[in-house]
């Protein structure tokens, strides 16, 4: 059964039946954090019912509780979740989280270790990080339908600041090299077997061409449904061999105030008999007020739903001409400017720090250029950052053959305005700032020029 035939929230997805004695319910969401503001009503009465009525309850807790380690070197926000977060989820029906993300260690190693003890200690269960990348990798187990059915969770992350070592806490690799083999392993053993995957490129409609064969690569080791996030907006969904891939679910319980398109999220309800998926039930969300609760009935809903398998069908039967488009578009957007910057081509920096561009190496030492260093550093490390990056250059460069046709770029600028809320992902650094603003005023003074007003930028 194809993506194709279905148009609204309930998808049929085998012929077999659950019968009393192997029927059970899974509930997965997207990205969460808790905000101490939010915490006393953060998920509406209909969703907790189907949250606390599922078999297996799991959502992506998205952050180190407050308070448990010391920030972690690396690129991008820290990300804390309230220190009721643990009692929160319990209340809320959550029975687990995984922490495989790329903000799980942002209070350091050992506030990976406090955070998932402290959920632990709630009745919360944890997956995707642990005291070294062996732990990381272990899934949680639990037995439903009345003890008939043994369930192994497993959660996973593309490589990010926080990745779990040989001897360091974090959050499990996607791409370690005992990874397939433990999910292989432990699906031989379990009755069925579940991967959430952290991964993608950010504020996109679609995965990255890599991330979709990877995903099915677990698939082919006996995973029986797969559900991603952190783009932060829904994607498309399709089947593999009879398992579902749902590429991204978007934001569950999630404030990005400047970003209005991330408020609409997926939450999906999946019903097995036994370790087989017979139905899924796509649960359109949004985020209002401090509270995720489900879309009521009407335009929004049905807009969201018919987008969701409209994105299946293109992922499905013309993947990678999307995802050339996708990421030639977001290479313009984002990536050129950050690697300018990187690699000294700013002339503002350029003006105000002469001498890292005269001297030998200046551009590459630590001081006063760690935090460009580090976007570098994970521009190169990051599986879906490199997907963009490396698409975007093979294309422009005619290296790779051009799969985009007049009708695919088309659909693909339009897809984007719907879950690109701005030209400019990332407002400039403190630093850009007070340069431009120096520059402005050097500009300002001279008699007879006047300052241009600024462009959108790259």
């Amino acid at each position: 059964m194809t993506t194709q035939e279905h148009a609204g929230g309930r998808v049929r997805l085998a012929d077999a039946e659950p019968s009393d004695g192997d029927r059970w319910s899974l509930f997965v969401g997207g990205d969460t954090i808790v905000e101490e503001r939010f915490a006393d009503r953060p998920v509406g009465p209909s969703l907790r019912r189907r949250m606390r009525d599922a078999d297996l309850t799991v959502l992506n807790l998205e952050g180190a509780i407050e308070g448990a380690g010391d920030p972690l070197t690396k690129s991008g926000a820290i990300k804390r979740t309230a220190r009721r977060t643990p009692a929160v989820l319990a209340a809320a029906g959550v029975d687990a989280v995984s922490l495989a993300n790329n903000h799980a260690a942002d209070l350091g190693r050992d506030g990976v270790l406090e955070t998932a003890s402290a959920l632990r200690d709630a009745g919360v269960a944890v997956c995707g990080a642990g005291a070294d990348a062996e732990d990381a990798l272990s899934p949680h187990r639990e037995r439903v339908a009345n003890g008939s059915v043994d369930v192994a969770l497993f959660g996973v992350c593309e490589r990010e600041f926080g990745v779990a070592g040989a001897d360091d806490p974090g959050a499990a690799w996607v791409g370690h090299p005992d990874a397939r083999g433990r999910v292989a392993e432990t699906a031989d053993a379990a009755d069925a077997t579940l991967l959430v995957s952290h991964g993608g490129t950010e504020y996109v409609p679609f995965p990255p061409v890599e991330r979709r064969r990877r995903l099915r690569r677990f698939v082919d080791d006996g995973v029986d449904a797969v559900v991603g996030h952190h783009p932060h907006v829904p994607q498309g969904w399709e089947e593999a061999d009879g398992t579902p891939v749902f590429y991204s679910l978007g934001n569950f319980l999630f404030e990005q105030r400047r970003r209005p398109s991330t408020r609409e999220g997926l939450a999906v309800e999946l019903a097995f008999a036994g370790d087989t998926p017979v139905s899924a039930d796509l649960v359109p969300v949004e985020f209002v007020d401090g509270r995720v609760r489900e879309i009521p009935e009407g335009e929004r809903r049905d807009a969201l739903l018919g987008r969701v398998h409209r994105l299946g069908r293109l992922t499905a039967e013309d993947l990678e001409a999307h995802w050339q488009e996708v990421a030639d578009r977001v290479f313009l957007q984002r990536y050129a400017g950050w690697l300018r910057e990187i690699g000294g081509g700013d002339p503002v920096k350029g003006l105000c720090n002469p001498g890292d561009h005269l001297r030998k190496g200046g551009l590459w030492e630590a001081d006063g250029r760690e935090s460009e260093l580090l976007v570098l550093l994970n521009l190169i490390r990051n599986e879906s950052h490199r997907a963009v990056v490396e698409t975007a250059l093979e294309l422009r460069t005619g290296i790779a053959a051009d799969r985009r046709t007049p009708d695919a770029i088309e659909r693909t600028r339009e897809l984007l305005e719907e879950t690109e809320d701005r030209p400019v992902v990332d407002p400039p650094s403190k630093s850009r700032r007070r340069a431009e603003a120096l520059v402005s005023r050097l500009v300002g003074d001279l008699p007879g020029l006047s300052r241009r007003p600024a462009g959108d930028g790259a």
